[in-house]
């Protein structure tokens, strides 16, 4: 008897899911605020490619940003990915998700801009998601100070894709 049962989707470490490398350049300032995420906290960020239905995906824009981007944040002590994804999900977009299983994982490592010297790796997994419904006015999205300046469905990628390079072909 074949054991049909679904892969745990926080087990992306022992599937064949994809991997790309991402160096991420930042002044030491940044680097300072994020390196204890990095090196006491989980150090990885979860996001979710949410779809409906329709095949339209859902994106949000913030302060951070460079164009339209899945929405995301960092994994918290004790939180699974996935429920780190679905809580993203929930807080930047308004929408209930169900998170399935992982479609890439970025290895990221974070440098100083000025010299290019490494200050510590992370790791950044998209999740695959479905979701149903409207999502609400912006005013209402996003939690602890960090402004959501716009969610909405796309039927089509938009032009400005953050990470568009890495990520584009995995949406």
């Amino acid at each position: 008897m074949t054991d049909t049962s679904p892969l745990d989707p926080d087990d992306y470490e022992n599937r064949d899911v994809p991997r790309e490398q991402q160096t991420l350049a930042l002044p030491a300032p940044h680097l300072e605020a994020l390196e204890p995420w990095a090196t006491d906290g989980t150090a990885r960020t979860a996001a979710a490619r949410v779809t409906d239905g329709s095949g339209r995906l859902a994106l949000i824009k913030n302060g951070w940003t460079d164009g339209w981007f899945l929405p995301g944040g960092a994994v918290e002590g004790g939180e699974s990915i996935r429920d780190a994804a679905r809580r993203e999900v929930r807080e930047e977009t308004g929408l209930e998700a169900t998170i399935e299983h992982p479609l890439v994982v970025l290895e990221q490592t974070y440098v100083d801009e000025t010299d290019e010297e490494p200050w510590f790796s992370a790791q950044f997994i998209v999740f695959d998601a479905s979701a149903t419904g409207p999502i609400p006015d912006v005013s209402s999205l996003g939690v602890r100070g960090e402004t959501i300046h716009d969610a909405r469905w796309f039927e089509s990628l938009p032009e400005r894709i953050h990470d568009g390079d890495l990520l584009r072909p995995y949406l």
